[in-house]
């Protein structure tokens, strides 16, 4: 097969409720889709998670166009006949995993059947509003993320008042000192599943290790499978949150999966605020998680997307079906090339 044309567009929708966390307030969220397109004529697209500006990671909506930019030079018109041989292909992008999971996406259609599959629902709260405590009502997920903030006391106590059994989990987002922490720690310890990330430097785990403590999960720290190796075997983890934009794939998370649950530490599926296309994927992942991961229905953060019918609520599960994207919707930019 070969790929022969390369397309990059953009998709932006306001935020139904902002997104407040320690490290940024964001009212909008702008993607970056990629269409690649064989020599048959068959089209293919993958989804980029990362943001217009470096809050979360070095990667941007920018960088990642011009390493796929890059890439695509190097491989059109090329003769390849594998999902593997594409794989080896993409060594060149395992500098910029963002880039590379962007491309990954699309190949894996090429080569795997997608399916309809139902998975539990994870909800993520970040700046509180009526609306979305309104939302959590009615939606009902089985697990509710709470991003950290000053008065996060008080929003589990809000949370508590909803009338539907759901486990809570805290994203510090590597933002706790550990006055912070063992303040958590004292008042949460029975009633959380685990906090994310509470410290930027993870050594500051070492002053509990004789303690009674929170499960701990790594998100921002899990970059690599041999970070993650280095790192649940070093310190008492409980939970690792697996992003494929991160890691650089659905091939690099189901690599890292088989590892850990061979160490028998606990899998969460993460997403960045997706829309449809991406978010099917996710959620196709999560399937092997041991909690539910950050999977939410259609219309949980936008009004609108770019696939439709993507991800549709029912029962406490949320249906998926193989994601069909409409390109009216999405804004071409300088993609051929």
């Amino acid at each position: 097969m070969k790929i022969n044309e390369l397309k990059f567009y953009l998709y932006s929708q306001a935020f139904k409720s902002p997104i407040v966390t320690p490290k940024v307030s964001l009212d909008k969220r702008e993607c970056l889709i990629i269409e690649l397109i064989t020599e048959t004529g068959d089209t293919y697209f993958g989804e980029c998670n990362a943001f217009k500006t470096p809050w979360y990671d070095k990667e941007t909506i920018s960088s990642v166009k011009q390493q796929i930019e890059q890439w695509f030079v190097s491989i059109k018109n090329k003769d390849v006949y594998s999902f593997e041989e594409w794989q080896s292909l993409l060594n060149t992008l395992n500098h910029c995993p963002a880039a590379r999971s962007t491309v990954v996406m699309a190949l894996y259609q090429m080569y795997y059947k997608l399916k309809a599959f139902k998975v539990e629902y994870g909800a993520t709260v970040s700046g509180w509003s009526d609306a979305q405590f309104a939302t959590l009502k009615q939606t009902q997920p089985k697990r509710i993320k709470v991003k950290y903030s000053n008065q996060l006391i008080s929003d589990i106590n809000k949370l508590k008042s909803l009338e539907f059994p759901f486990d809570i989990v805290i994203d510090a987002n590597e933002s706790l000192d550990i006055n912070q922490y063992q303040e958590i720690n004292k008042d949460m310890n029975q009633n959380i599943l685990y906090i994310e990330e509470p410290f930027a430097n993870i050594n500051t785990l070492k002053q509990f290790d004789n303690e009674p403590q929170l499960p701990i999960a790594i998100d921002e720290k899990a970059t690599s499978i041999d970070d993650i190796q280095f790192i649940v075997s070093h310190y008492q983890i409980d939970t690792v949150v697996l992003k494929p934009f991160r890691l650089g794939g659905i091939d690099r998370v189901i690599e890292t999966i088989d590892y850990l649950k061979n160490r028998g530490i606990n899998i969460v599926v993460g997403g960045m605020y997706e829309y449809g296309l991406s978010r099917y994927f996710t959620a196709m992942l999560s399937q092997y998680g041991d909690y539910p991961g950050d999977v939410t229905p259609a219309g949980y953060y936008f009004e609108n997307d770019f696939v439709e019918n993507e991800g549709i609520l029912k029962e406490g599960m949320i249906e998926f079906i193989p994601p069909v994207v409409d390109r009216s919707k999405l804004e071409c930019i300088n993609g051929d090339v």
